[in-house]
């Protein structure tokens, strides 16, 4: 049993961070603007899609995963049409941004369980492991800290503000800081899952304290900005130790 969670885990973790190179990395903000207004935009979109999870299976290569990498673009490809329909009826919104993406990872975690049900072994090249192996000494080390890196980048950033747009100050000044929050909340992360992964779980104390001060006056001015501030926060904490441990 803990054998089959074990290569579960395995599968979902490489199809779901091939999903975020595709559907956050190596999709540009114009090509998701883009994706509103015309449904050729849909097909480039799950066109590259398709072609990113094909690199990306290149070190795992099998018939079954190319055959699931298929199959997960053209539900990949579905679910957007159906997205592009619905906004341009209703019009785009926070939820759909987040109902789309559950079902993407739903279809993911189905793929996975098929594949594991069915017994199929996920594994690495014989030659790209010999080669790591010599190299490094742990071949999946660094395509987990790879994994796990992309996981806290740009969909994080992505996530957060679709999350907390709705709660954000209308503050002009505060409006110019949107890049520079971007920025502080990436670091935050990065703090945040090095310190998990050295066991020093109370330090992660320390970046909260450093982001408290330098907004303490504000904070402290005004309410609506220390609940966006907060939300802000503790959902970066909170993807960051979620992400560490998917990964890890």
């Amino acid at each position: 049993m803990l054998g089959r969670i074990a290569m579960f885990r395995s599968f979902f973790l490489v199809l779901i961070i091939a999903h975020v190179l595709g559907d956050f990395y190596f999709q540009s903000s114009n090509l998701a603007e883009q994706k509103q207004k015309g449904h050729r935009f849909v097909l480039v979109h799950s066109l590259l899609y398709l072609v990113v999870l094909c690199i990306c299976i290149i070190p795992f290569w099998s018939i079954s995963l190319f055959i699931t990498i298929l199959l997960l673009s053209v539900a990949h490809l579905i679910t957007d049409s159906c997205k592009f329909a619905w906004c341009k009826r209703h019009g785009n919104s926070h939820i759909t941004f987040f109902v789309d993406q559950v079902i993407h990872v739903v279809c993911i975690a189905t793929a996975s369980a098929y594949l594991t049900y069915n017994d199929y072994v996920l594994s690495m090249l014989p030659a790209l492991e010999e080669t790591l192996t010599m190299v490094i000494g742990d071949p999946e080390k660094p395509f987990l800290w790879v994994g796990l890196i992309l996981l806290i980048l740009k969909p994080a950033n992505v996530t957060i503000k679709q999350l907390t747009d709705r709660f954000k100050p209308t503050d002009d000044t505060e409006n110019n800081r949107e890049s520079a929050g971007a920025l502080i909340g990436l670091l935050e992360r990065l703090i945040a899952i090095l310190f998990i992964s050295i066991g020093q779980y109370a330090a992660i104390g320390l970046v909260l304290t450093a982001k408290s001060v330098a907004r303490y006056n504000k904070i402290s001015e005004s309410k609506q900005f220390a609940e966006y501030y907060l939300l802000g926060t503790l959902a970066s904490l909170l993807y960051a130790v979620l992400a560490y441990y998917l990964v890890f």
